[in-house]
């Protein structure tokens, strides 16, 4: 069953449909950097992910930080982090694919909003994993160790794209980092 949920604070445990035995895995690919000028909603949704006691969560999310209160910080790391997708983008795809053209756009949207939008206007605010993994911490939500094996998949994964040279595969503590 799926529910749509139109505002976060909304949302509850009891609207997910799971049984006693059954495994609950989280993945939450961009929602939590969406949240964090938005604290009570993001702290909400982390008690509820926390009441549903999950096997497992997957959080990916974009290793920078676009949450400090001065302009140039923002700016700066506004610059390196949408000037790796430009660079990406540039190697991946071509200047006519309508794909890229619109990618670029969004990425306008992206700079636009890190560097002059304030308080909760501002959605894009990622912050780096060690301040996740504290906020994780509060919760009880434990890291676990990614296997030598995946690891080594990771890394024959990206070994299959023309562009691998240009891309890292690095570890924050236990987390696996993909880079450009």
């Amino acid at each position: 069953s799926s529910f749509l949920v139109s505002n976060m604070k909304d949302i509850k445990a009891e609207l997910f449909e799971t049984k006693k035995d059954e495994a609950v895995v989280i993945y939450a690919s961009h929602i939590l950097r969406t949240m964090i000028s938005r604290p009570k909603r993001l702290e909400n949704l982390l008690r509820v992910i926390k009441n549903l006691n999950p096997l497992i969560m997957i959080v990916i999310k974009i290793e920078a930080n676009h949450n400090s209160p001065l302009f140039v910080n923002r700016f700066i790391e506004a610059l390196i982090f949408h000037s790796a997708h430009y660079e990406c983008a540039e190697t991946c795809i071509k200047e006519t694919d309508e794909a890229r053209m619109a990618m670029e756009t969004l990425f306008h949207v992206g700079i636009r909003n890190i560097i002059a939008e304030e308080g909760t206007e501002r959605t894009n605010q990622s912050v780096k994993m060690d301040v996740w993994k504290a906020f994780f911490k509060r919760y009880r939500m434990v890291e676990i160790k990614l296997s030598e094996s995946s690891l080594y998949q990771a890394s024959l994964v990206v070994k299959r794209f023309a562009w691998w040279s240009s891309s890292t595969l690095d570890k924050n503590g236990k987390c696996l980092i993909i880079g450009w």
